[in-house]
């Protein structure tokens, strides 16, 4: 069995993929703390009064109305990048276009934020000398260790058309869900779009589902397999499948542009949340460290005998690491419906004792959105417990270094700021659904320095101190 699957870890090898970062599903995201803000400040400042804005971070670009058409282009990176002013004005039609993007740079340019504004700025600055009003609204920045692999993917949504509700638009990709697996095996690609959706569902947005693939495969053969699984996936959802330019650039990629419609008002009531309020998360967390250590022991089979030293045997591993698969490629609509149920009507009164507040997808960052929730809200926030899906494997594959972070995931669960009077009834609802959510934390203080305090025993699921730092341990 090991030798199978060492040779498709070596076949991910030949593609240039590294798969012990594609087992960390978002860890070939640039970094956003340290490179991407950061050059997205400068950007904003340097393009302040033109036609482009760069909207704050959000889980996913939300504007009032429904989205009626979608136009995709690819650009090249750096100072030749393709872009027509005039099929941009076509585009706006002298209103303001949205737009969220994906971009792909050469990892060389990925250490800094200089280095990254170097490849994208040219971009971004064509954009706002083009003569029209346009907000990027979400961004997604990837690497490839292939130079000529560069791309910037950009689905631009004209002015929006008639409805009462609010549309919802994401994008994300990933190389590969599981790297023990074929890539063709359906749950790369159903994964990989659920992971795409997850930014929609946790707005509570399940209607009017849309979107436009980001596939991408060293052949024909392969690329017409994820294409399939792709389809049915839709299918299986009832999602409409748009197509669109592909990047044709760089050996695998899977991914897509997601859009959904609501008639509720999204979960953003911020400056709403009140001391007292609940953290409900949806499901436990932690689907990496599994695919992580399962992968580990694969390739470095003296660790099987380091897990047996802690009482784990390899098939509780790899039962773990199935099941985290699972959940990876399901999407969590079931989730979004219950999220839906408890958001005011699009032109609403938000009342604090019927309506969630905030929701937050648990993905990359794990644990870390806590602390996010916490600035935005600015609260403090107390957390009773850490909620993952195999406690055990999570601590150990922290102990031995496999992972820096135990409790991040890929299409994670949400994280709910609940009003006490409604918190029974939510969980019942997700557990109706079949889901296991958990009362987590709760809001202490508001109008406070943005805090969150947590069980000491988080040090046990995260090695990266600076992560950590971020938390006060009690």
């Amino acid at each position: 069995m090991f030798e199978e699957i060492l040779e498709r870890v070596q076949y991910y090898k030949q593609l240039g993929l590294n798969p012990l970062a594609l087992a960390t599903g978002c860890a070939v995201k640039v970094d956003l703390l340290r490179v991407v803000y950061p050059a997205l400040r400068t950007l904003r400042e340097e393009l302040e009064g033109s036609g482009l804005s760069i909207a704050p971070r959000e889980d996913a670009l939300t504007f009032r109305s429904e989205a009626e058409e979608i136009h995709r282009r690819v650009y090249q990176l750096g100072s030749d990048c393709g872009i027509s002013p005039s099929d941009i004005r076509s585009l706006s039609k002298g209103k303001t276009v949205h737009a969220v993007t994906v971009v792909q740079v050469f990892q060389r340019y990925a250490d800094s934020p200089e280095s990254f504004l170097e490849r994208v700025a040219p971009v971004y600055e064509a954009l706002a000398k083009a003569g029209a009003s346009v907000v990027i609204g979400k961004g997604h920045s990837i690497l490839t260790p292939f130079p000529e692999d560069e791309f910037a993917l950009f689905d631009f949504i004209p002015h929006v058309g008639s409805g009462e509700g609010f549309t919802a638009v994401n994008n994300d990709t990933i190389h590969i869900i599981d790297p023990s697996q074929e890539p063709g095996d359906e749950r790369q690609v159903s994964g990989a779009i659920s992971n795409s959706f997850n930014d929609v569902f946790v707005l509570g947005v399940h209607k009017k589902l849309r979107m436009l693939p980001v596939l991408n495969a060293p052949s024909e053969d392969l690329l017409d397999k994820l294409w399939g699984n792709a389809r049915r996936f839709a299918n299986q959802y009832g999602i409409e499948v748009v197509e669109a330019e592909q990047p044709k650039r760089g050996r695998l990629l899977m991914g897509a542009t997601a859009v959904g419609y609501s008639d509720k008002a999204p979960p953003v009531f911020e400056d709403r949340v009140e001391p007292g309020a609940k953290l409900v998360i949806t499901r436990p967390m932690g689907e990496l460290a599994p695919i992580n250590l399962y992968l580990s022991a694969v390739i470095d089979e003296s660790l099987v005998k380091d897990l047996e030293g802690y009482g784990i045997e390899f098939e509780e591993v790899e039962k773990a690491k199935d099941r985290a698969v699972e959940l990876i490629s399901r999407p969590n609509i079931e989730a979004a419906t219950v999220i839906c149920k408890y958001a005011p009507e699009a032109f609403e009164e938000f009342r604090k004792d019927e309506h969630i507040a905030v929701t937050t997808d648990v993905t990359g960052p794990g644990i870390f959105v806590v602390k996010e929730l916490a600035e935005r809200t600015g609260t403090k926030i107390k957390l009773h417990r850490i909620p993952l899906l195999f406690p055990e494997i999570s601590r150990v594959a922290t102990k031995l270094y496999i992972i820096p972070n135990s409790t991040s995931g890929t299409n994670g669960p949400f994280i709910a700021i609940v009003p006490d009077t409604i918190v029974d009834d939510f969980i019942r609802d997700l557990r109706s659904r079949g889901l296991e959510p958990t009362v987590m934390g709760e809001v202490i203080e508001k109008g406070v320095k943005p805090e969150v305090v947590a069980p000491a025993e988080l040090r046990e699921y995260v090695a990266d101190q600076r992560l950590l730092s971020e938390f006060t341990l009690a």
